[in-house]
């Protein structure tokens, strides 16, 4: 068997192969493209190789090269990578000898990596963000130089009328011409992106169970599902509420357990959506459990925290919905 650890650059990377027992049997630098991968697994067999790698920012791609060569790749997550090597390892710094040390003592902590389908919907979802990000910085831009010029906006968003006024405005100022001209391209490209999206939200049932969540349309039903990935991977509704961060921190010493924040290491985006969604089912018309719940639960500790807790009960609710393949019912 020969483990190989991977240290992935921006333009290159470096790469050892070792034997079972730890010794080296190949070192190699070379560039970041497909034809010199494959000249340094010439000697590789796909069915007797292990390959380990560091999740950066160049991964996804060859990783997908190495998986359609049918070898044997695992992500290490490099935060809990490292912790590991530290306690079993007497070395500073995480290397590609160290990395394959890890794997041949199957002592790699694994980050996960979605199906291509998944990580898809990932990427335009994030997407998204990217440019409704950037599209709101040039809205900011516009507001600031009308603000510069003692021009007046009379408008708290820019709607359509807005808009026009914004149109007729530039005729004379040509730097709102540039920054409305800009932001024009963004709007195009997020509606692209929203059409995108729709079409993965028709076609996938799960997306379809979840768009029975009041205040989950096809964009959050996407969202959720491309950051939660396999949603079978979490043993039970527990371990995904941890992942989307909305279990508190705890510290213990000795008989002393004490409860702090939510945890801070989690996916921020799926806390983000569930906390939405919260508050658009604790202020519909028509009563329901959460609202209940959450109304109970605010006497005693405060919107924010109420709120939390609203988003954790939901979490469980749409692990039960994929897991029994059922739409969304108040009760």
């Amino acid at each position: 068997m020969r483990y190989i650890g991977l240290d992935i650059h921006k333009k290159f990377s470096y790469a050892v192969v070792k034997d079972k027992e730890g010794n080296i049997l190949e070192e190699n630098r070379f560039d970041n493209n497909k034809e010199q991968i494959s000249q340094f697994l010439i000697n590789s067999d796909p069915t007797e190789t292990k390959i380990v790698m560091e999740s950066t920012g160049v991964w996804e791609w060859i990783y997908e090269f190495l998986e359609e060569k049918k070898y044997n790749v695992i992500l290490a997550n490099p935060l809990r990578t490292r912790a590991i090597a530290s306690a079993k390892i007497e070395a500073s710094i995480l290397s590609v000898f160290i990395l394959a040390d890890l794997l041949r003592a199957n002592l790699v902590a694994q980050s996960y990596v979605p199906p291509k389908e998944i990580r898809i919907m990932r990427q335009l979802a994030r997407q998204r963000k990217t440019l409704v990000k950037g599209r709101t910085e040039i809205s900011n831009k516009i507001h600031a130089l009308l603000a510069q010029q003692g021009i007046n906006f009379p408008w708290a968003t820019f709607c359509k009328k807005a808009l026009l006024w914004l149109n007729e405005l530039s005729k004379e100022q040509i730097m709102v011409k540039s920054y409305l001209h800009l932001r024009d391209q963004f709007t195009q490209e997020i509606i692209k992106v929203n059409n995108e999206i729709f079409n993965f939200a028709e076609q996938d049932e799960h997306a379809q169970l979840l768009m029975t969540i009041p205040g989950i349309g096809s964009r959050r039903s996407v969202e959720l599902l491309a950051e939660i990935g396999e949603w079978d991977r979490f043993p039970d509704s527990s371990k995904l509420c941890c992942y989307a961060g909305l279990v508190p921190s705890i510290r213990q010493s000795g008989s002393t357990l004490k409860f702090g924040g939510l945890i801070k290491q989690a996916n921020t985006s799926i806390k983000y959506i569930l906390v939405e969604t919260s508050w658009n089912i604790v202020r519909t018309k028509e009563s329901n459990s959460l609202q209940e719940f959450y109304k109970k639960l605010e006497k005693k500790k405060g919107k924010q925290k109420a709120i939390c807790a609203t988003a954790r009960k939901l979490c469980c609710v749409i692990y039960a919905m994929l897991r029994k393949q059922q739409p969304f019912m108040f009760l």
